[in-house]
């Protein structure tokens, strides 16, 4: 079963981006095509992903992927999330308008923080962590222990842009941000999650279906723990697919996987 033999049951999809679309790379196999026969349809689609960067930068790399944006009605990223947040003064003083934080990121990677009314410091003149990226395997999670051993002391608050606890990278699957987030818990931090599979995500991705019921829509993820808990708590029906992080595995494994069920297990989109 794929995407394609859904289209008609519903009337919109929330579908992950890495792993179910592409696989970093190139796109799957009838990736695009199961997008138009949606777009064709006139069902709405929103990309929903656990990207610490903004949504614009993952509509660029869509685009050169060959996905057009004409093929989608939103997108919305973690990292997008965390900033309407932020901005609406979701997440307490210490993230606030001017709060210094410490970014946790990859080297060299472009998070858009400009657009945060945030100011990225040295971790000693830190009042906070923001959690957005991951450096492994060149930096791994002894290192980052190390590293943010003297935050937790100081009882930093941190703020995770992105939950996923694994990504694929050319070495195979490597800790992600939300690994090193939970790494921090360990430590005594304390961490507030955005992102799959967390409400404030799904909430912003809901305004692209307004009108529509929740169980009129299916998301479609490769994460049993964050793409079907997080859609299954919005009220979506969900889908996993057999890519990504769900490659390899069939479909009684990956229904045993969650603690809710998936609705259906699809081969590919």
């Amino acid at each position: 079963m794929r995407l394609r033999d859904l289209i008609s049951q519903f009337d919109g999809f929330v579908i992950d981006q890495y792993g179910v679309l592409h696989d970093g790379v190139r796109p799957y196999p009838g990736a695009i095509a199961a997008l138009e026969a949606a777009s064709a349809a006139g069902k709405r689609v929103a990309l929903v992903t656990n990207s610490g960067k903004p949504a614009a930068a993952n509509e660029d790399r869509l685009a050169r992927l060959g996905v057009g944006r004409e093929l989608y009605a939103a997108l919305v990223s973690s990292g997008e999330a965390a900033r309407i947040g932020i901005e609406d003064g979701a997440f307490g003083p210490a993230f606030a308008a001017g709060g210094k934080v410490h970014v946790v990121g990859r080297t060299g990677d472009d998070y858009g923080l400009e657009r945060f009314p945030l100011v990225a410091v040295d971790l000693a003149a830190a009042s906070a962590l923001l959690i957005i990226g991951s450096d492994a395997p060149r930096v791994s999670l002894d290192e980052y222990a190390d590293r943010l051993k003297p935050a937790a002391a100081r009882r930093l608050p941190a703020l995770c842009a992105n939950p996923d606890l694994l990504m694929l990278t050319k070495s195979g699957q490597q800790p992600a941000p939300g690994a090193i987030a939970r790494l921090y818990e360990t430590l005594g931090g304390e961490v507030v999650y955005v992102g799959k599979p967390h409400p404030l995500i799904y909430a912003i991705a809901s305004r692209a279906f307004a009108g529509v019921e929740p169980r009129r829509i299916l998301a479609v993820g490769d994460s049993p723990l964050h793409d079907v808990e997080g859609a299954a708590g919005a009220g979506f029906a969900t889908a996993l697919v057999k890519t990504g992080l769900g490659a390899g595995r069939d479909d009684d494994e990956l229904r045993r996987a969650a603690p809710t069920a998936p609705d259906f297990v699809l081969d590919g989109l």
